[in-house]
């Protein structure tokens, strides 16, 4: 036998006719720096009998560092998005997320915000309109963010912040369905509602 026979996790990819997806993200992302970050969820190795899903989501929480708690970011959810790529060569091959956030923001907070996020290393949570939440930015990569502020022009322009966020993993945008602590309390990653101890 071939010590390095491949595992075969394939199962059918079905779609249910009729069923809506809502395309975009929630107005409220998450984000914390890593370096806050004291433990991370992890993603299950390849290994017979895990599902499809399972393979992008994470198992576990995020654990902050004492007195750290996920803060927010207002985004303009009708202007923000988020797609995955594939990039680099086999055996290589690992996965892009790129989001575009939109903040309407534009004063001090939002320039001292751009200065301070090109700079660090961020992961950010952001949510699907199913509620569902998904992570930009993993532990082995950096991740990049591009901070852009425009302050519109003549009487009908658009001002704003936008964010352009990069972030390699070896999963698109993995699903983290564990707990989030906020600083308005702690809610669950699968669907957003409030976090109840079990």
């Amino acid at each position: 036998m071939n010590k390095c026979d491949s595992v075969d996790l394939y199962r059918s990819l079905d779609f249910c006719e009729g069923q809506t997806v809502l395309p975009g993200i929630r107005k409220k992302v998450y984000f914390q720096k890593k370096s806050n970050i004291v433990k991370w969820p992890t993603l299950p190795k390849l290994a017979e009998g895990t599902s499809m899903a399972a393979l992008a989501t994470y198992a576990g929480d995020f654990t902050l560092a004492a007195d750290k708690k996920w803060l927010s970011l207002m985004n303009m959810d009708s202007k923000s998005d988020v797609n995955c790529e594939t990039q680099g060569e086999k055996p290589s091959v690992t996965h892009l997320s790129k989001a575009t956030i939109v903040h309407p923001g534009t004063e001090e907070e939002a320039a001292g915000f751009c200065r301070q996020a090109a700079a660090d290393d961020l992961v950010f949570l952001v949510q699907q309109r199913n509620g569902k939440f998904r992570v930009l930015g993993s532990q082995e990569f950096e991740t990049l963010v591009k901070p852009t502020t425009a302050l519109g022009q003549g009487v009908t322009g658009t001002a704003g912040t936008t964010l352009e966020i990069e972030a390699t993993d070896v999963c698109p945008a993995p699903f983290y369905p564990g707990k989030i602590e906020t600083e308005d309390g702690d809610i669950k990653g699968s669907d957003g509602s409030a976090w109840e101890a079990e």
